[in-house]
Order: C-alpha cells, then sequence, then structure tokens
C-alpha cells in the first residue's frame, strides 16, 4: 500500500517555482529545492521525476498563476494605451520583491535555457504565444473603438507589445529603477499614437 503524501504539491510547486525565479534552473540545487519546500528528495522526486521534472512544472505554475494575472490584467475593460500601461505596471511590480529584482522567469529561463533545453524552449514560447495572442485581442478591440488607426499592423504590434513584456524583465533583473522603466513604458506604448 503507497504512503500518503506528507506535503501539498501545490504549496511545493509554488515554493520552488520562486527559487528556480530567484537563483535560475543551474544555480538551484536540490539542497536549495529541499529546503525551500521542506520536502525531502524522495517526496520531490517521487511526485516531479527530477529537478528538471520541478522546473517544468514550475514553468507552468508559473503560467498559470503570475502570467495568468498579467492576461487578466490585459483584458480589462476600458481605454486601450491604459489598461496596457497598467498591466505592465502590475507585472513590474512582480518583478521586485524582497529577494530582489528577479525579472521574469520565462524570460530569464529564455537566456538561460532556451537553446539547450528543447522542453523549457517549447514552454517559453507558448508562453510568448499567449501573451502575443492577448495583445492581438486588445489591440483589435482598440482598433474597434477608433483607439489605434486602421492602418496600423495588429500583428506587428502585438509582438512588439510582447518582446516589451520581456524586456521589462531585463530592466528589472539589470537593477533599473522605476524611472527608467517608466520612460521605457511610456516610448514603448507611444507606438500606440
Amino acid at each position: 500500500m503507497a504512503r500518503p503524501r506528507e506535503f501539498d504539491p501545490q504549496d511545493a510547486l509554488q515554493k520552488a517555482m520562486q527559487q528556480f525565479w530567484v537563483k535560475g534552473y543551474h544555480d538551484t540545487s536540490i539542497r536549495d529545492l529541499v529546503d525551500c519546500t521542506g520536502v525531502n528528495y524522495y517526496g520531490l522526486y517521487g511526485e516531479f521525476e527530477s529537478k528538471h521534472g520541478l522546473f517544468l512544472a514550475a514553468l507552468d505554475h508559473y503560467r498559470d498563476t503570475v502570467t495568468a494575472g498579467f492576461l487578466r490584467a490585459i483584458k480589462q475593460p476600458g481605454p486601450l494605451r491604459a489598461g496596457i500601461a497598467a498591466a505592465f505596471d502590475r507585472l513590474f511590480a512582480l518583478m521586485k520583491t524582497p529577494a530582489g529584482d528577479i525579472g521574469c522567469l520565462m524570460g530569464n529561463t529564455a537566456v538561460e535555457l532556451a537553446s539547450s533545453d528543447a522542453e523549457a524552449e517549447a514552454k517559453v514560447q507558448a508562453h510568448m504565444k499567449q501573451i502575443r495572442d492577448a495583445f492581438k485581442a486588445k489591440l483589435r478591440e482598440g482598433r474597434d473603438a477608433g483607439e489605434i488607426a486602421e492602418t496600423m499592423d495588429i500583428a506587428a504590434l502585438a509582438e512588439f507589445l510582447t518582446t516589451t513584456t520581456y524586456s521589462l524583465g531585463f530592466l528589472a533583473r539589470s537593477g533599473c529603477g522605476p524611472a527608467y522603466v517608466r520612460r521605457h513604458l511610456r516610448t514603448a506604448l507611444s507606438v500606440l499614437g
């Protein structure tokens, strides 16, 4: 008879996600994961099979929690430019924690692993598509409301805004202050007219 789990997998996943977000995949040891989750090695491997399996699950958890909140912010009704600016403000606030300026877990993963880890790359690409699609939908609403010109290329704008999303992670991680980030966002949003 199998022993019952002595930990909450979702709680462990949340804690592991934070650990990977702060330190990255390679700089996070199994000992770090045991310490931060409070779950022993056998429990983590029994649930997630490997450090890599836990990392991939953490990327999914990030998409289902952090990214989902960002997407909800993008989809809020209201003026296009103000709504996108508010979504970016929310995201930037999440990247600045007591543990330091941690950037975006997906952006960090793209830099650290995407060129050498096909599964991580696929998750980053799916994440980018999810954000790009949300921006496309919001931009179409803006076009329908007359907030952007009919001649604007919605697909190109969505790609640009997605890249801006990832650049926020870079700026946060590199220690750029809020004033710098706000100037960057004002410039990015100026393409909307």
